[in-house]
């Protein structure tokens, strides 16, 4: 009996995320196999490898990285998702409000689903997170003499989490909802600021722009993103990726992933900890101090 593989998520969305964080050699097979996984269920190590110009045991690297043990397990794994995606849905097709909840499922389905989701992002994201880009961005979050965030819609809750934590241990942070008011701080940026754009998507024009512009001002850029080749990614000089892509085509229905609120949340903490762990004595201070501050708010 073959070795049996255990995928915790979508194979073609690991892949997707993944690469992000691989050398050329094994990015350019990434991209070949998102661009046309039909593909991949017939074809041969040695034709991919030519067609990557790689080596075949590079190929079976990349399948080793992705933790399948075989090509032959991979290529079996493409077909099954790829099937699995295929099958026909009920009337005109199913239509998801939330990731994968339909109008079939009842209060224990749904109940289930959301917390199993929840679950499965914060696994992946632990098991995914690049130590070497967290070490830089916690490198660059001590550099820095202001923190600006940019980031719009859902992905502000992350933002908002980042201005308390940072805030707290005696960070300098700046936000604007206000696109005006944003462009003007934006310009304010320089060579010791660490600009921070959060979007799941990559694309969202405001943030992508914001984090361009700050770039331009000769600040260090950090992205947090689910998509290596979304466009936040050209302007970000550290790109932290979450595992929250759904599905075979990419990102969630209506353009919105709401579990991958959940996997920024969790960077920002991370990131949090490990600056405060990095300076444990002002932490604590900043902490106590802000304390005494908001005691008042309390009853």
């Amino acid at each position: 009996m073959g070795e049996e593989v255990e995928i915790s998520q979508g194979l073609l969305a690991r892949i997707r995320w993944m690469s992000g964080y691989m050398n050329p050699a094994l990015r350019r097979i990434a991209d070949r196999i998102l661009r046309a996984p039909e593909e991949v269920k017939s074809i041969s190590i040695k034709d991919l490898a030519a067609q990557c110009e790689v080596s075949e045991s590079t190929v079976t690297r990349f399948v080793r990285e992705i933790e399948v043990p075989s090509f032959q397990q991979f290529k079996i794994l493409i077909a099954e998702e790829l099937s699995q995606a295929g099958r026909p849905m009920s009337g005109e097709g199913e239509r998801h409000v939330y990731e994968d909840i339909t109008a079939e499922d009842d209060t224990a389905s749904v109940l289930s689903k959301v917390t199993a989701r929840y679950a499965l992002t914060a696994t992946d994201t632990r098991d995914g997170l690049s130590a070497e880009q967290l070490e830089r961005a916690v490198s660059a979050i001590e550099a820095a003499d202001v923190m600006a965030f940019y980031a719009t819609g859902s992905s502000l809750l992350s933002v908002e989490n980042a201005l308390l934590r940072f805030m707290r241990v005696g960070k300098r942070c700046l936000f604007y909802r206000d696109l005006g008011i944003r462009q003007i701080g934006t310009s304010t940026l320089g060579p010791k600021s660490l600009a921070i754009g959060i979007s799941n998507s990559g694309r969202t024009i405001t943030t992508v722009d914001s984090l361009r512009a700050a770039k331009a001002q000769g600040a260090t850029t950090l992205a947090i993103t689910s998509f290596p080749d979304a466009p936040i990614v050209r302007y970000a000089d550290i790109s932290l990726f979450t595992p929250t892509v759904t599905g075979i085509a990419g990102g969630a229905e209506y353009n919105e992933s709401m579990v991958s609120k959940i996997a920024q949340l969790q960077v920002v903490d991370v990131l949090y900890s490990l600056y405060a762990v990095r300076n444990f004595g002002s932490a604590i201070a900043g902490l106590e101090r802000t304390s005494d501050v908001t005691a008042l708010t309390r009853y």
